[in-house]
């Protein structure tokens, strides 16, 4: 594993620590990050070249713009961009996975890089 890829790692690990303490107001302690085993309940790919496409100005969308998953449901996100992204709370590196169990429920609200609307929205439910 290049040094990239394991800075790449513990950037996406310690981001995913931060989903649980946006957006709602309650108080949740800090879980260990690890990589989940699939299948996933939402399972999304950034193609190469999807940051040329937008800077192109062209109308794609590889994230939807609102999610609703339930307390314990899982989300994989393969970036296979040369460029890194913004989903809602999470930065996937380019050339990274990121893989996330939802472990706290409320409303996040963020940037998408991926989407024509610029916004994502994860709503966790119990």
């Amino acid at each position: 594993m290049t040094s990239h890829r394991i800075a790449g790692a513990v950037l996406v690990g310690m981001l995913a620590l931060l989903v649980p303490a946006c957006g709602s107001g309650a108080s949740q302690s800090a879980t260990t990050v690890a990589v989940i085993p699939g299948p996933y309940d939402f399972d999304y790919t950034i193609p190469l070249g999807t940051a040329a496409r937008l800077a192109r100005g062209e109308d794609i969308e590889v994230m939807p713009n609102e999610l609703t998953a339930a307390l314990g449901q899982t989300i994989r996100i393969v970036n296979l961009d040369t460029k890194s992204h913004e989903v809602g709370s999470w930065y996937v590196l380019a050339g990274s996975t990121l893989t996330y169990r939802f472990v706290s429920i409320g409303t996040f609200v963020g940037v998408c890089t991926t989407h024509p609307s610029g916004q994502f929205t994860l709503t966790v439910t119990n």
